[in-house]
């Protein structure tokens, strides 16, 4: 934990000319358009993860997420790694 809190005194010891909080898809928008615009932007996020509400999280950050004591078992699940669950539902169109 103290080499977590040494690169976040390094990041803020610096000066920027942004900084962007969230990892959603207008924080994401906003952040690539003012690294374009030349800007030097800190893009940062509470979670674990990228992705803001519309993110998709690997089995292990699912069960976290939702505070589940017991973690998942590949001897239960199968191979853990092949999990992705999208936290936005996704429609199917069909023609």
């Amino acid at each position: 934990q103290t080499a977590q809190m040494e690169d976040w005194r390094t990041a803020f010891a610096e000066e920027w000319d942004a900084v962007v909080l969230g990892t959603g898809m207008k924080e994401c928008l906003l952040s690539g358009l003012l690294s374009v615009a030349g800007k030097k932007v800190l893009h940062l996020d509470r979670n674990s993860y990228y992705g803001g509400a519309s993110a998709s999280l690997d089995i292990g950050q699912l069960f976290e997420k939702f505070g589940c004591a017991e973690k998942p078992t590949e001897a239960e699940l199968g191979k853990l790694r092949e999990y992705a669950v999208d936290m936005v539902p996704k429609f199917i169109m069909a023609g």
